[in-house]
């Protein structure tokens, strides 16, 4: 299984490298759509042969999984580009529409995540409980308490050490607000994929591998999902110390978003933290500035000290429902014994 995610990962990544057929159209004449069309035929003969009982993973269990992987590549580098050109304003200078097409990407990766969930019911399902609508509230909130926790974090420290600092607010305008939008419809759409389908899909098919306890299912699927986040995000083109940087950088970002998820069950509020740390890293957040006027700490700081408590806001609201669930079965199950008395009085 590692194998195969391994080398779907790779085909997404440096799929631009691939010669590519002359006598066929280029969505059709490349090895990323060759790959589809013949898991597409293992699919086809999966369902007609039927489930088989029993232990191991097959090529045809792993289908669903490796289309998720190839069919997302195949759409975003084949139509995204193309659909955008054509919507898009003409003269719009190139920063903002860079900014404009983050947000288009955003949402062109969720309408693509509604037609790869039809791939895999059970992790379809489970997906939409983790970013069913009832859950936004409570996620908003808790991103409101780790960001305002942040500056007040670094503010204070910054006083006791004798230097304060001022909060500057990033400039105003179409840019800002477009960098605001398309981040956060970005880092939305990376979580419902990377941390929900991929994540859920991975979690479905650990018990063929023998992984029977669920802190073996999540470990697995925490493992392969951040591997594919840091290979998608990997700029090759920087020297091989940079790139093993940003690897282990990305790839721990990735595991932490992904146990942040598993901690709360809640996509949005991982995909809150994602779009902070984006907004972050572009200067579209408010920033601590010296007397001078220049950034006081680097974006590095801001994003650890916000890790650090989206885990704590995380477990304190997770242990304050787990507590509430356990006192509301203790109600049920005594409910129940009271009646039980009553019938046989």
């Amino acid at each position: 299984m590692v194998l195969f995610v391994f080398t779907a990962g790779l085909l997404r990544r440096f799929h631009d490298g691939i010669p590519e057929s002359p006598f066929l159209h280029p969505l059709a004449g490349n090895l990323l759509f060759a790959g589809i069309f013949v898991l597409l035929l293992v699919a086809s003969r999966e369902r007609a042969v039927g489930a088989i009982p029993g232990p191991g993973v097959r090529l045809g269990s792993l289908t669903p999984l490796l289309l998720m992987l190839l069919i997302e590549k195949w759409v975003s580098l084949g139509f995204y580009e193309p659909l955008f050109g054509w919507i898009s304003r003409p003269g719009t200078s190139e920063i903002l529409a860079d900014a404009q097409f983050d947000a288009f990407t955003g949402i062109a990766l969720l309408a693509t995540c509604l037609l790869l969930g039809r791939l895999s019911t059970p992790t379809r399902r489970k997906t939409w409980r983790r970013i069913h609508p009832l859950r936004l509230p409570l996620a908003l909130l808790q991103v409101f308490i780790v960001a305002v926790g942040t500056y007040l974090v670094l503010g204070l420290l910054a006083a006791a050490l004798g230097n304060p600092l001022k909060l500057r607010w990033p400039t105003g305008g179409t840019l800002l607000y477009w960098v605001i939008a398309g981040q956060a419809l970005v880092a939305f759409g990376e979580e419902v994929y990377y941390r929900g389908l991929l994540y859920c899909e991975v979690e479905r098919l650990a018990p063929r591998m023998g992984l029977r306890t669920p802190v073996a299912r999540r470990w697995v699927a925490v493992g392969l999902t951040s591997m594919l986040f840091a290979m998608e995000h990997l700029d090759v083109t920087q020297p091989w110390d940079v790139v093993a940087r940003q690897t282990i950088f990305i790839a721990s970002l990735g595991a932490l978003f992904a146990l942040l998820v598993a901690v709360s069950a809640n996509l949005y509020l991982a995909a809150g933290i994602h779009a902070w740390i984006n907004w972050l890293l572009l200067g579209a957040a408010p920033h601590f500035a010296d007397a001078n006027g220049a950034p006081a700490l680097p974006a590095g700081t801001y994003i650890g000290v916000t890790l650090i408590l989206a885990f704590i806001v995380a477990f304190a609201f997770g242990r304050r429902r787990s507590v509430h669930s356990v006192k509301t079965l203790q109600e049920r199950m005594g409910r129940r014994g009271t009646t039980r008395t009553l019938d046989r009085a």
